[in-house]
């Protein structure tokens, strides 16, 4: 099987700890009279990111399945 590289640095992208699976915590905020003046309601991202650990840069996107 061929390795798997990084398209901006030619990583492998196969080694361990080559790729960080992009972490949001997506959401809007809704303006309340109460303390501290709003409120912050969470939204289900619908795709996720892979980066290159090595460049930082996009690898790819991916839909999260349902």
């Amino acid at each position: 099987m061929a390795a798997i590289s990084c398209m901006q640095c030619g990583a492998d992208l196969t080694a361990p700890q080559s790729v960080r699976i992009a972490e949001y915590q997506f959401g809007h905020l809704e303006k309340t009279a109460e303390d501290p003046g709003f409120r912050y309601h969470f939204d289900q991202p619908d795709n996720y990111t892979i980066l290159c650990n090595s460049c930082k840069r996009l690898v790819r996107t991916l839909p999260i399945p349902r």
